[in-house]
């Protein structure tokens, strides 16, 4: 195999090193500091005589930037709701970035407009179901973390700098405040299923508590792990939920303080359904479980302290047999989110020699307007 040799005598000669940055001797450590909050998972839905929620309706979306010959951004998005067909819609939509944006905010423009189809597909599929009284029996699954698409959110008013982007900012958030409003005053469940551990709350709860061990001892490298590498340690289970709230956001804007302010907490944990499998974060609605907190308290004294663990973790024991149901195994982390994501999945070489054709021809544009550029068109042609 071409250049496996020199790869080969690099890993060797930077073996210390690559161990070094794994974290593997603060395994152990990181080991005994989860072990305390780490739970067996619980027996599966029905088992405890509660009917589980029926219903499954998941949303997903997918989205691509495309640079043109010009130097343009070409951006595109869709997104689909999946389940009963009166739930089901799908949604598209395309924009054109000026040469004199970078691709720093094209990218940014490509996760609002899909953030932003997501919204609606999700705001429709929930008022289906509302509408025929099965809120109480119907789960909404969202692809990824709903505590950090919200963090995200809170920040976009103040980064967008391009087109309808700071508008599309602004209706992303009430379209999101209310989706959660609805589902609070309906019983609706919105799970999100997050496949990465990024994150650093588990992390930050854990160092923050009474007793337990200090951020010095248990970080690599003058920086905290992320959780992925505590939860490495860790065999089947899943982790105490923690209460998130507005407050470890980076930037709130104005607007979103405006928005968001009513909406509930997150409960998030993280559960691993198999010996094999990473974990999945789980992220909930605080009013889902019967708590009150809001994402962005009006006062001070209205939040919890730091950390803010479940007092009971066997309020979420319902939510995390809802995600152990829908578990399908290794490559199906989640059945329906899985279903939606085979829907809305649009390979990239797609894309150039099919979608931007068409659009281009449906838009009443001179041929050539939307073609790739070179670093592209070399591998479209072979």
């Amino acid at each position: 195999m071409p250049l496996l040799a020199p790869v080969i005598r690099a890993a060797r000669l930077r073996r210390d090193q690559l161990q070094a940055s794994l974290g593997l001797a603060q395994l152990s450590a990181w080991r005994s500091m989860m072990a305390p909050r780490w739970l067996p998972l619980p027996a599966p839905a029905g088992a405890n005589g509660h009917a589980p929620r029926d219903i499954q309706i998941a949303v997903d979306g997918t989205s691509h930037t495309v640079q043109l010959s010009n130097g343009a951004h070409f951006v595109l998005a869709v997104a689909a709701a999946h389940g009963p067909e009166y739930c089901c819609n799908e949604r598209g939509d395309v924009e054109i970035l000026p040469a004199r944006y970078d691709d720093s905010q094209a990218s940014s423009a490509r996760d609002l407009l899909m953030r932003f189809l997501e919204a609606l597909s999700a705001t429709q599929a929930a008022s289906s179901v509302v509408e025929r009284g099965e809120a109480g029996r119907s789960i909404l699954w969202i692809d990824g973390s709903l505590y950090a698409d919200l963090s995200h959110m809170a920040g976009a008013p103040e980064k967008v700098h391009w087109g309808a982007g700071t508008e599309r900012a602004g209706r992303l958030l009430e379209t999101t405040a209310a989706l959660f409003r609805r589902a609070e005053e309906s019983g609706l469940w919105i799970l999100g299923i997050g496949k990465t551990q990024r994150a650093a709350f588990l992390f930050d709860a854990l160092t923050a508590t009474p007793m337990s061990a200090t951020r010095e001892s248990v970080e690599v490298d003058g920086g905290h792990p992320a959780d992925g590498e505590l939860l490495a340690t860790m065999t089947v289970g899943w982790s105490w939920p923690v209460i998130l709230d507005g407050r470890r956001f980076p930037i709130t804007s104005g607007l979103a303080k405006e928005q968001l302010a009513a909406c509930p907490a997150i409960i998030s944990t993280y559960v691993r359904p198999h010996p094999a499998d990473l974990p999945l974060r789980l992220d909930v609605p605080a009013s889902a479980v019967g708590f009150d907190d809001r994402l962005l308290p009006a006062a001070a004294d209205a939040s919890r302290t730091w950390p803010a663990w479940v007092p009971d973790p066997a309020v979420m024991q319902p939510v995390v047999r809802a995600a152990l149901a829908a578990y399908g195994g290794m490559s199906v982390y989640n059945a329906p989110l899985y279903a939606v994501d085979r829907l809305v999945r649009l390979p990239r070489r797609e894309l150039e020699l099919r979608f931007l054709p068409v659009c281009e021809r449906v838009a009443g544009l001179r041929p050539g307007s939307l073609g790739v550029d070179r670093g592209r068109r070399r591998f479209l042609t072979t």
